[in-house]
């Protein structure tokens, strides 16, 4: 028979502690507008930056990422306006709510963000 300090022993051995996880919480997103594409903890070919495990549990879609941080809609200081391009939706020369597939005069949105 076992005496019950050795089988606490025995027991005290065979469970490990656990180690801690490093685990990278990245957000994948389009470098030109900031908006996330994909939140993940995979390692994968794009551009990404390291959230905190909340951000990751949130995975809002609604966020920019502006400077390296990401950034909720309603704390961002963005604008947008229309710009004359050379891709973007073709308009009427003199009127750019016109919609003319035909047209060489193509407009295209342009954000800003505030630095």
């Amino acid at each position: 028979m076992i005496n019950p300090d050795e089988f606490n022993q025995l027991f005290t051995n065979i469970i490990k502690p656990k180690k801690p996880v490093d685990i990278n919480y990245r957000l994948y997103y389009n470098k030109e507008t900031g908006k996330p594409l994909q939140y993940t903890i995979d390692e994968q070919d794009g551009d990404y930056i390291v959230i905190t495990k909340q951000q990751y549990a949130e995975s809002r879609y609604d966020s920019v990422v502006i400077n390296g941080k990401l950034t909720t809609v309603n704390n961002a200081v963005r604008w947008s306006k229309l710009v004359p391009s050379n891709e973007g939706v073709a308009c009427a020369v003199d009127n750019v709510m016109i919609v003319d597939r035909d047209s060489s005069t193509k407009w295209k949105i342009k954000t800003h963000d505030a630095e």
